[in-house]
């Protein structure tokens, strides 16, 4: 590993203020996913409502690229990881992107981004809210960790064997927004599905294969 040297009081100012502008994006992503928000846009939109997941992707992936276009340029190396070592994080990033891919199709990515709805909507098709039992999916990636796209998230980011001052802060707000995120998601489901959900953490870890299960 090659570390780098000391960093100017500049270049933590310009990272604090890097790492405020993800928290920002962050807290806006989570507002939006709000069932209580949710609830405010079925009401307010009616049947069309069924667009509202493809116009969140459209304001998350609006609003990601501007934080992009603000943050601040910080290029300092933090760590640079070689031999054999870069060749294991390397296979740690594959294992978090097949885990991640397996996961979105399982549940179907089309959807996720609300393209299917919007398809559906412009051929009269109006499908009813999700019902989360039908969802409820505990096989395939599912039946590996409770949260395969949060631990494949985690993966990508953790495992990046160079390190700039920029791509660790926004590893450091990643991985934190995705445990968070997982956090929230345990109680939310616990609540909504009830004894089916505690039958499950019970058998399947929450985000680290094969380590036990357990509730965070």
């Amino acid at each position: 590993m090659t570390p780098s040297g000391s960093l100017a009081p500049e270049a933590l100012a310009d990272a604090a203020y890097a790492l405020g502008l993800w928290t920002g994006w962050g807290a806006l992503h989570s507002i939006l996913a709000a069932r209580r928000v949710k609830a405010a846009f079925e009401l307010a939109l009616g049947p069309r409502c069924v667009l509202y997941p493809l116009g969140y992707a459209l304001v998350s992936v609006w609003t990601f690229w501007l934080v992009l276009a603000k943050e601040p340029d910080l290029p300092q190396r933090m760590w640079a990881v070689g031999g054999a070592a870069r060749v294991l994080l390397w296979a740690g990033q594959g294992a978090g992107v097949l885990l991640l891919a397996w996961a979105v199709l399982q549940v179907g990515g089309l959807r996720m981004l609300g393209l299917t709805q919007l398809w559906e909507f412009l051929h009269g098709r109006l499908s009813h809210g999700p019902d989360i039992r039908r969802q409820f999916r505990t096989t395939g990636a599912y039946g590996l960790v409770r949260h395969p796209m949060h631990a494949g998230g985690i993966l990508i980011l953790a495992c990046q064997p160079t390190q700039s001052l920029g791509s660790l802060v926004f590893t450091l707000f990643g991985c934190a927004y995705m445990v968070l995120g997982t956090w929230l998601e345990e109680r939310r489901l616990a609540a909504e599905l009830g004894s089916a959900w505690r039958d499950y953490a019970a058998r399947v870890p929450m985000l680290v294969p094969f380590f036990g299960a357990r509730r965070f």
